[in-house]
């Protein structure tokens, strides 16, 4: 409603491309601030995590055959919402999940990409890319591209086409969430410049609350890992 009001007002301004352009920046900024919304107590709180502290529903994602889960039964998952020709930040957010899982070898913590883009993202590109990361990460491939933004949407990300044709990409939030096995976002990491020592104590602090094996008996120090 306020987005055809603004767009209504826009057009008897400005010139068609300069109006488009107007309405498409405008809609951007406000599926920011909604995502933001949520999670902006835990802004105001010292919760003493480096992640933001958000404790919200999680809601479910189930890919029949393909072992993933969220919630997960036991531990956490973290939780990923890109696409494969995504040449920004899910690279960079990826190779994040990758040194994470090396560093929390047999920790119960799972990865778990969700693709935005199922159109380009073949199951099989998506298990390929999934077994190249290693065993705890798994894909969700939803039906469509509407419905990915829906499930996104859920986790108060977004997700924005930009482009026609083949060439299209999707402008999104990248965020990174993690989702403990009682059904609830725990933390949120809002860019994918991580202090990856810093994400370990936050995910060590959440599993230390949770009925599950100690994380730091399974965590590999960066020192060991950099000679392997």
């Amino acid at each position: 409603m306020i987005y055809r009001q603004v767009r209504s007002l826009v057009s008897r301004i400005l010139p068609g491309g300069q109006r488009w352009l107007l309405a498409t920046a405008f809609l951007v900024i406000l599926l920011a601030v909604l995502a933001i919304l949520p999670v902006l107590p835990s802004l105001l709180s010292g919760s003493g995590y480096y992640g933001l502290r958000v404790d919200l529903p999680a809601p479910s994602l189930v890919e029949p055959g393909q072992g993933a889960q969220v919630p997960p039964p036991e531990g956490l998952a973290l939780v990923f919402f890109g696409y494969q020709s995504c040449g920004t930040v899910c690279p960079v957010q990826l190779t994040n999940l990758l040194t994470l899982q090396r560093r929390l070898a047999n920790a119960p913590v799972h990865f778990v990409f969700v693709t935005l883009d199922p159109e380009r993202d073949s199951q099989q590109r998506l298990d390929q890319l999934m077994a190249s990361l290693g065993p705890m990460f798994v894909a969700v491939r939803p039906e469509s591209g509407a419905a990915a933004r829906q499930l996104a949407s859920g986790y108060n990300d977004y997700a924005h086409r930009v482009g026609g044709g083949e060439a299209y990409e999707l402008d999104h939030s990248a965020h990174l969430h993690v989702v403990s096995s009682r059904g609830r976002r725990e933390l949120l990491y809002t860019t994918p410049d991580l202090d990856l020592d810093r994400v370990i104590d936050d995910l060590t602090r959440i599993l230390s609350e949770q009925p599950a094996k100690s994380l730091a008996a399974h965590t590999t120090p960066a020192l060991e890992l950099a000679s392997q």
